[in-house]
């Protein structure tokens, strides 16, 4: 038996694969918040950037990985609808919580300089939450039109 033929064998049923599929989608994203958490506790800890490095390489290496292989799916989210609101109040979300890092992370320089700051890195949050969000939607919009209505080869047609 070679390697490929190793790899194609099958040995769950359909249940079982379901099942398999849940399990690491919930390791993917218990990995995911746990990592995003640890980048968190650093920083507000007063880890360098250097000392951060490998966490924040590796989980924006799998933010990359899970919103690229979505997209390339035609894949949105499970909950969400893709639409302007959606991508706005989504946008709130990571302000908040910008916004309460920024105030414990800058409580030192006073309350309102940390106000501030916290103000103006949730300004900025949003504008590129927003943006990006966006963006994402239209090449989400534009892939999924074109896994729902493939084009037909001109050869096809004559």
């Amino acid at each position: 038996m070679n390697l490929k033929e190793f790899f194609k064998r099958e040995n769950l049923d359909e249940m079982q694969k379901q099942t398999l599929l849940k399990i690491e989608s919930r390791g993917f994203w218990a990995l995911w918040v746990l990592l995003l958490a640890a980048l968190i506790i650093e920083s507000l800890l007063g880890f360098t950037l250097r000392e951060m490095a490998a966490e924040w390489f590796i989980f924006m290496l799998g933010c990359a990985y899970s919103i690229i292989s979505d997209l390339r799916a035609g894949i949105w989210d499970r909950h969400l609808k893709a639409n302007t609101k959606t991508n706005a109040v989504v946008s709130l979300t990571g302000v908040a919580a910008i916004f309460v890092w920024g105030l414990i992370k800058f409580a030192e320089f006073g309350v309102g300089v940390a106000v501030l700051l916290a103000v103006f890195m949730g300004v900025c949050t949003w504008a590129l939450c927003f943006a990006t969000l966006q963006l994402s939607m239209k090449a989400y919009k534009k892939r999924h039109a074109e896994l729902e209505n493939p084009k037909e080869d001109d050869d096809e047609n004559e």
